[in-house]
């Protein structure tokens, strides 16, 4: 993308990460997939990290990847992880890792893939494969009453994150005064649920999801729409999954594989069900 939505500090930037302090994610512990069917026959054929199994490292950051109970991993990177698996009939390994470790497991080739929120930039293309758009991510609102543009918030009391590019926009463009900086999102939306924050601003992902996980609050998520001078909403973040530098084949095979998910309405589907637009899959 042209443009992080976080500032780049250390070697991943996930969107819900990039520019703050990464700590490890919950545990440590790996989780395997159901056996692969008898008689199964994957679409394509290509070497992994263990035969016949797809080693996977995860950033658990909702709602791109969630751990559900039992150590299944689900969020909307998960479900299309999933459905990879069994296309290409492979028994899918997932190990959850701090977000500083994520990259490096794949570049040490102690993992075939991570997943959790990944972006596109073409300094990571440089030490990784990176597949096509799984979806596109922005910056968003969420508040009680619905905002879509810089105008409408003016004025208001507007939370953030620790860390997010575009937090010095907002200062300059609302006021210092008017931007209250929170270091989780969890903080932000207790405040917006209880009244004493006016609007939240979040990726459009964690935004749609954060909505979802409190429908009695009946928060209201909006794109933010571009605006010169905040340049992070100007352009929307690419997430992909990363793959082992030079693995040539499985990095085609997923290509072709997530171009046929998002026309089945496989992605949509992961999207819609973690409480993000349809309308954001692909490029």
């Amino acid at each position: 993308m042209s443009a992080s939505i976080r500032q780049t500090a250390a070697a991943v930037a996930l969107p819900l990460a990039l520019g703050m302090t990464l700590t490890a994610c919950g545990a440590d512990t790996g989780s395997s997939g159901a056996a692969v069917k008898a008689g199964c026959k994957p679409i394509h054929t290509f070497s992994t990290v263990q035969d016949k199994q797809l080693t996977v490292a995860v950033y658990v950051s909702p709602p791109y990847s969630v751990q559900k109970p039992g150590g299944v991993f689900g969020g909307v990177d998960g479900d299309i992880i999933q459905r990879i698996a069994q296309m290409e009939c492979l028994k899918l390994v997932e190990k959850p890792v701090a977000g500083a470790a994520l990259i490096e497991s794949v570049k040490s080739k102690r993992a075939d893939v991570a997943l959790g929120g990944i972006y596109r930039t073409p300094e990571r293309a440089q030490i990784l494969g990176l597949t096509s758009t799984l979806y596109r991510d922005g910056m968003a609102f969420i508040g009680k009453n619905k905002a879509t543009t810089i105008e409408d918030v003016k004025g208001k009391t507007v939370g953030v994150i620790q860390g997010y590019l575009w937090n010095a926009d907002l200062q300059k463009v609302l006021g210092s005064s008017h931007v209250k900086i929170y270091q989780s999102s969890d903080g932000l939306v207790s405040d917006l649920k209880n009244g004493r924050l006016d609007q939240g601003v979040l990726t459009t992902s964690e935004a749609g999801y954060r909505a979802q996980q409190n429908p009695a609050a009946k928060l209201q998520v909006g794109q933010v729409a571009p605006d010169a001078r905040v340049a992070a909403s100007t352009a929307p973040g690419e997430v992909v999954f990363a793959l082992t530098k030079g693995n040539t084949k499985m990095l085609e095979a997923f290509d072709e594989d997530i171009q046929a998910l998002l026309k089945n309405g496989a992605v949509a589907k992961a999207l819609t069900g973690n409480g993000i637009s349809a309308s954001s899959a692909g490029s």
